[in-house]
């Protein structure tokens, strides 16, 4: 009978057209949980005269999962983030780099910012009908339960374009000596966005352009994406700063590139993409681009315009290895990290990265306005499913356990108690879309 009703409904869908939307791409998470994203390089201060320290940075490897690890991460600053740093495992994250005076030189610095993970709501209340992208008086930010952090991006293969809809993201990081824990975690929107979530349009268009163009390689289901322009807001749960009321904290300004790849729609796989011709990624660069132009601070923050410079007067990060050590090749990081962690339910996904900059509007004396902002996202199309999934759902459904669930049916136990039954048809449900239009 489960199986009757289910067949039924599934027929219907398949005679269900819909129009096409942006699509969300989840940011992928569950590598390198609580730890660096690999072993450290050294970086040394820029000459100046009578500075002997070092810099060591824990981010040598630039991306997650290609196997040298770093330490376990502690959070530094008082009491303890709602979010531990890198608490989910990120494969996306922001670097920020910076240099402070000390002595009669200047000592390196870096943060990461991890991305992913639960979204936030920051009124404390998840019951009510709203959600606050700003910290509320008397109360303490909660996370979303079944939230997912997100790009939203609409992808035309046939016209070759590809634009930026939305980010809603969570970030996690170190934090620094004497802070509070309310700076350890961060919402990461984009540009214009409102406290209510509403959207008012980019503030700094010529950058900020959210379009970019999409072409094919010589390999299937394979697309290379570039100059896709980027303005996105971070804003810490800190309630007492003097941005603590608007969204903008922090602007990152760029224009990401990198690759889509998809599916194969006939056989489920993924393409084999040794000898693809991906390259490498951009790292070790380090970008000068918007150096010494003007831009708008979100919200009039810190006197309504920005001036990009090189972090402390005269460091244009060049000191040796400040922009590491080595790059990695994408088509091993696609084949032996991404690809297996991408969901069963899951059509593609999108690597990006961008060799940007940034603006910062707290008067944080360390990262200034200044090149070096860096950023990499990679993330999953939102799982679905279709007719195909459905088969395999019926091949694998047994009723109530007790039964040991193996093979390619371990993605339909959905709520992993070894039996695929009807909880687990209620869980494939939520996920239908009927056919591709």
């Amino acid at each position: 009978m489960f199986k009757d009703q289910v067949s039924i409904a599934i027929a219907c869908l398949a005679f269900v057209s819909a129009p096409a939307y942006a699509t969300s791409f989840e940011l992928m998470t569950g590598v390198d949980a609580d730890r660096w994203p690999g072993p450290f390089r050294v970086v040394e201060p820029v000459t100046g005269g009578g500075n002997s320290q070092n810099g060591m940075f824990y981010d040598d490897d630039r991306l997650a999962g290609i196997g040298t690890l770093g330490p376990t991460i502690t959070f530094q600053g008082v009491g303890q983030p709602l979010l531990g740093p890198n608490e989910f495992g990120a494969l996306s994250f922001v670097f920020k780099r910076a240099s402070v005076p000390l002595g009669f030189g200047q000592a390196p610095y870096m943060g990461i910012d991890f991305l992913g993970g639960p979204l936030l709501d920051l009124d404390g209340d998840v019951e009510d009908a709203s959600r606050s992208l700003i910290p509320v008086d008397g109360e303490e930010a909660v996370v979303i339960p079944g939230s997912t952090s997100a790009l939203d991006l609409s992808i035309d293969t046939t016209l070759g374009t590809v634009t930026l809809d939305g980010l809603d993201a969570t970030s996690t990081s170190e934090g620094g000596p004497g802070i509070s824990w309310k700076v350890g975690n961060a919402v990461n929107i984009l540009a214009g966005t409102e406290p209510d979530g509403a959207q008012t349009g980019p503030i700094n268009p010529a950058v900020d352009t959210r379009s970019g163009v999409l072409f094919p390689i010589a390999i299937a289901d394979v697309w290379r994406i570039d100059n896709l322009g980027y303005e996105f807001w971070q804003d810490t749960l800190l309630d007492n700063s003097a941005s603590a009321d608007e969204l903008g904290t922090f602007q990152f300004l760029g224009s990401l590139s990198g690759w889509y790849v998809k599916r194969n729609p006939a056989t489920g796989e993924f393409p084999t993409l040794t000898g693809a011709g991906l390259g490498q990624t951009p790292w070790p660069s380090v970008g000068t681009n918007g150096l010494g132009e003007m831009f708008v601070t979100a919200n009039g923050l810190a006197g309504g315009m920005a001036t990009i410079g090189t972090g402390v007067p005269a460091d244009m990060f060049d000191a040796p290895n400040n922009g590491g050590a080595s790059s990695t090749d994408l088509e091993d990081y696609f084949e032996t990290v991404v690809i297996p962690n991408v969901s069963p339910f899951s059509d593609g996904f999108v690597y990006l990265e961008s060799v940007g900059f940034g603006i910062n509007n707290s008067g944080d004396p360390v990262y200034f306005d200044s090149i070096g902002y860096d950023m990499v996202i990679v993330a999953q199309q939102a799982e679905t499913t279709d007719l195909f999934d459905f088969a395999g759902l019926q091949r694998c459904t047994t009723g109530p356990g007790p039964v040991v669930v193996s093979g390619e049916c371990i993605p339909f136990d959905f709520d992993e108690d070894d039996d695929v039954d009807s909880d687990d048809y209620v869980a494939f449900e939520s996920l239908l879309t009927g056919p591709d239009v």
